[in-house]
């Protein structure tokens, strides 16, 4: 079974991978319904619970697509 949620936009996702970077956790996320729709967030935590939130600015939207993407093509045979 595929653990899914959903997010602030009413949609269903699935959990395709998460990183920590630079001491934070980072999770790429898929529609189930269409897989082309992705989306990243970072978990957060505020009164000890951890919540997933959109990230901050560009600077952060770059750095994580440049690390989820050299992630992505260094594992490539582990993912197929």
């Amino acid at each position: 079974m595929i653990d899914t949620i959903i997010l602030d936009d009413g949609l269903e996702y699935v959990i395709v991978k998460q990183l920590t970077i630079d001491d934070i956790e980072y999770t790429l996320f898929a529609n189930v319904n269409d897989p082309e729709d992705i989306c990243f967030r970072k978990t957060v935590e505020k009164d000890g619970e951890e919540y997933f939130t959109g990230l901050d600015n560009e600077k952060e939207v770059d750095l994580i697509l440049s690390k989820f993407s050299k992630y992505l093509l260094e594992n490539l045979d582990e993912l197929n």
